[in-house]
């Protein structure tokens, strides 16, 4: 600064003419460089540079340098910052500092031969003598060693492979290409995969093994469970006999009158396969199906016929049925036909079963087990020709085997006469 013609009057004089002299010109704009100013070095060093551009701005508060301050730090530097929302640009420098410190451990090469390079000590602002900087590392000897070092082999590096697990997709493609299943190698008859792995099989002893608890013993299954079969038949429209939650019917199919049971339990209808071949239906044949019988045996389907028509008590009913050897009843109405007659009232007590058919109502009157009678020779030979006998039972009279009587069976051995009368009377007594 050059002295001036006149000395200075006042300290504002004095001032003034060192900020001409130092100071920036008129042409800087500290406010801008401020905002454009980026962390290129340490932490410390950035601070550094925008505390001196911050001291020459005014008018902006300490919210928007703190903004201006954070934008500038290097992005890891920055997010991490961020994420604990610091108050203040103390609290900022300080986590920034601290954050610095973590990128550059884990960023360094974790080689036992690393040597760190000389870092820069930066003194504490509060501290009176600040330490020159020292560099960590030592200076390189030219001496030779007293012994030579001992030549070292390189061990093999070792790969911890697990087992690698293939789909069968994956070994048809490479059976198909001819390629080893853990390489990518041809696979010939020399074939040796570099992928070689070795296994270990640990045996249990046999003490261990006793010591433990046996296994519970598997209960035996059955052979075939059939909880739900699709075609089913009661026991009772097998027999033909009423039972609960059936109802008897005599129906009619020109020119002959039918027994007709309708139950429940049945899943489908079922005619007598002699009374369709007696009228000479039109039988559809069908691959034959069982339909289980609840004794737990099945019998087959001969045919089915899709509409049999047939009256009962004056209304025309239509219904498909299966041909199906059944006896007792020649025709079972079962829970299909049932199904087709939509909300309908089947009261067992009374029998009768109310429904609504074609808009009409009706009403079917059930008929009361008839009893058995005799029946006479002819009957016999009619039935019998018109396999109309399901069951037949004899009663013969048997006569009881009546014991013999013993005095006869030991009378040769007493017959022997003997002179001693009481001896005489002792025997036949005994007799």
């Amino acid at each position: 600064m050059m002295q001036p013609s006149s000395p200075f009057n006042s300290w504002h004089a004095f001032t003034e003419a060192l900020k001409l002299a130092f100071g920036p010109t008129a042409y800087e704009c500290p406010r801008a460089s401020l905002f454009k100013l980026t962390q290129t070095d340490s932490v410390a060093k950035y601070y550094k540079a925008f505390i001196a551009l911050a001291n020459r701005v005014s008018g902006i508060d300490n919210e928007a340098l703190l903004d201006c301050f954070l934008s500038g730090l290097q992005d890891e530097i920055r997010r991490d910052v961020l994420a604990l929302s610091p108050p203040s640009l103390v609290k900022v420098v300080a986590l920034a500092k601290l954050f610095e410190e973590k990128y550059i451990l884990s960023s360094a090469p974790k080689n036992p031969s690393y040597q760190p390079r000389a870092t820069t000590f930066y003194p504490n602002r509060h501290s009176s003598n600040p330490k020159p900087d020292i560099p960590h590392s030592l200076p390189k000897s030219n001496l030779s060693p007293l012994l030579p070092n001992p030549s070292t082999k390189p061990f093999p590096q070792t790969h911890k492979n697990q087992v690698k697990k293939i789909s069968p997709a994956e070994m048809q493609i490479r059976r198909e290409k001819g390629l080893c299943y853990f390489c990518d190698e041809k696979f010939p008859f020399t074939h040796k995969c570099p992928n070689r792995q070795m296994m270990m099989l640990q045996l249990i002893d046999d003490e261990l093994l006793d010591s433990r608890e046996p296994d519970p013993p598997d209960l035996p299954q059955p052979d075939t469970e059939v909880s739900n079969p699709e075609h089913h038949l009661s026991l009772n429209a097998m027999k033909g006999v009423g039972g609960v939650g059936t109802i008897e019917f005599t129906g009619h199919i020109e020119p002959i009158s039918i027994k007709v049971l309708v139950d429940g339990g049945s899943s489908d209808s079922f005619l007598q396969p002699r009374i369709a071949h007696f009228l000479k239906l039109p039988i559809e044949l069908v691959p034959g199906f069982p339909v289980f019988v609840g004794n737990g045996q099945s019998m087959t389907t001969e045919g089915v016929i899709q509409q049999l028509a047939m009256t009962i008590q004056g209304h025309q009913l239509v219904v498909p049925v299966y041909l199906l050897s059944v006896f007792g009843a020649d025709l079972v109405l079962g829970s299909s036909w049932l199904a087709t007659l939509g909300p309908h009232i089947a009261d067992y007590a009374t029998s009768t079963l109310k429904f609504f058919q074609h808009g009409k109502f009706v009403v079917l009157q059930g008929e009361h087990p008839i009893q058995p009678q005799q029946a006479q020779l002819h009957h016999m030979h009619r039935m019998q020709q018109t396999q109309a006998i399901a069951e037949c039972f004899s009663i013969q009279l048997v006569q009881p085997e009546l014991p013999g009587d013993s005095s006869l069976q030991f009378s040769a051995c007493f017959a022997r006469r003997t002179s001693d009368p009481a001896s005489a009377s002792t025997v036949t007594s005994y007799a």
